[in-house]
């Protein structure tokens, strides 16, 4: 896995050779993978979209060659992610995970913040 104690989120060597192969494939091969989270009402969604100039609030960081970017905002709750690429019977697709995100805490309450999950 291609994590450092300084990055704030992890991508494995699978999951940023894949986001190569989709970038030359779509010739945005000088463009940046952006990561950031939509909120929909007590629902996190994370979105992951192709950007050609990242923003005056987006810090960028380097994994093997694989521009991301991530909105200063979004950082406390991207804090832990990991991104991989599985491949399996199912299919294949990326699948991220971050360990610092609770969610259904109690069935009492649907979840720690009411329904869907917090940080």
């Amino acid at each position: 896995m291609d994590f450092e104690k300084n990055q704030l989120i992890s991508i494995t060597d699978v999951a940023i050779d894949k986001f190569k192969q989709m970038l030359f494939n779509a010739s945005e091969q000088d463009s940046f993978l952006k990561i950031s989270l939509e909120l929909d009402g007590t629902n996190m969604y994370y979105n992951i979209d192709i950007v050609q100039d990242p923003l005056s609030n987006d810090k960028i960081y380097n994994f093997k060659g694989l521009k991301v970017v991530i909105n200063e905002e979004d950082e406390l709750l991207l804090r832990g992610l990991n991104i991989d690429y599985i491949v399996d019977e199912a299919g294949e697709n990326f699948t991220l995970d971050n360990p610092n995100i609770i969610s259904d805490l109690d069935d009492e309450h649907d979840g720690c913040c009411g329904r869907g999950c917090c940080y």
